[in-house]
């Protein structure tokens, strides 16, 4: 079966991908942990744990791993952001040498490359109204660009699609995330919490750093998940060919000021939510991003069937209480 190895794997997204590539049966996984303790709670999930501190700037521990098992794909789920770069550097290295061992053992050897699988996310198309898909270009030949918080993100793809030579590569590029403990939503929804639970605060004013027209395309952990799944699947049958190794996965696209008046609603807060523009903060611009994603090809190639597609703000009331459950759970 392919040894297939998972950076992020404790994380919000790579520990829900790890456990569907376990439950599915197609794979021996592995997952990278930063303790020994996070290596523990892998392994009773049946995951395979490479304990490696620092992935990053010391990334022996892993690498070796990568050598030995031998890994037949490497899924990048850290959110390492720029530091991404150093990682594909070090897997090209392993990629040559595999290359070149099969060089050396003459012209009837199969050259097995090492693959390499890279979360990016929608944001690199920018903000548009108009219908997007993952075949679209990005970055300085866009229609638009990418938020700044992202900027890089476009020539760093182009970096992995060059890569080909050495690796076999696919990028996926969720939307904006939902679902759960909704960890990237914390910082906008979490003052509001506080404040629907306070007396002090109960008929408050909360100012959100979001721009009130922004729509954002969405999609729930679960179907990033299972696109991710589906990937790794089909990862060996898309490798060498012409299809161009790209996806979006969408499901919605839905206002965002019902999205966290939503959360208002189901919290039952009293005071009033304005949503006043992101400033100059660039992470609340690119939350901001507006885009409507066509995810045919993640459908079609893939085989990815979403099943969370009632989008969320219909079930807003469930997703408010999970957020407010997994709050009070880690305090």
């Amino acid at each position: 079966m392919p040894r297939i190895l998972i950076l992020g794997a404790t994380g919000y997204v790579g520990s829900r991908v790890a456990n569907l590539l376990v439950r599915n049966g197609n794979h021996v996984v592995y997952g990278l942990a930063r303790s020994t303790e996070k290596g523990s709670q892998l392994a009773q999930k049946e995951i395979i744990p490479v304990i490696c501190p620092d992935p990053i700037n010391n990334p022996s521990s892993f690498l070796s791993v990568v050598r030995s098992a031998p890994i037949d794909v490497v899924v990048d789920l850290s959110g390492a952001n720029q530091d991404s770069a150093k990682i594909l550097e070090s897997l090209k290295q392993i990629g040559k040498e595999r290359c070149e061992q099969a060089t050396q053992k003459g012209a009837g050897a199969v050259i097995q490359k090492l693959g390499f699988v890279y979360c990016s996310g929608t944001w690199v198309h920018g903000s548009s109204s108009r219908l997007v898909s993952d075949i679209d270009h990005v970055g300085h030949d866009a229609v638009t660009l990418p938020p700044a918080l992202v900027a890089w993100r476009a020539e760093f793809e182009k970096e992995i699609l060059s890569s080909r030579d050495v690796l076999d590569v696919l990028i996926v590029r969720p939307a904006l995330i939902y679902g759960y403990e909704s960890t990237i939503w914390t910082s906008l929804i979490q003052p509001l919490l506080h404040a629907s639970q306070s007396e002090h605060t109960a008929a408050a004013s909360i100012k959100v750093p979001l721009d009130p027209e922004s729509k954002p395309g969405l999609i729930h952990v679960d179907d990033v998940a299972s696109g991710f799944e589906k990937a790794i699947d089909k990862f060996e049958l898309l490798s060498g060919t012409a299809v161009y190794p790209v996806f979006d996965l969408a499901t919605s696209q839905e206002s965002m000021e019902e999205i966290i008046k939503g959360f208002a609603v189901a919290w039952q807060f009293k005071g009033s939510v304005e949503l006043v523009g992101y400033g100059d903060n660039p992470f609340f611009e690119a939350m901001s991003t507006t885009m409507r994603n066509s995810s045919q090809r993640a459908r079609q190639l893939l085989d990815w069937t979403p099943t969370r597609l009632n989008g969320m703000i219909m079930d807003i009331d469930m997703y408010a209480a999970a957020f407010a459950a997994s709050v009070e759970k880690a305090t």
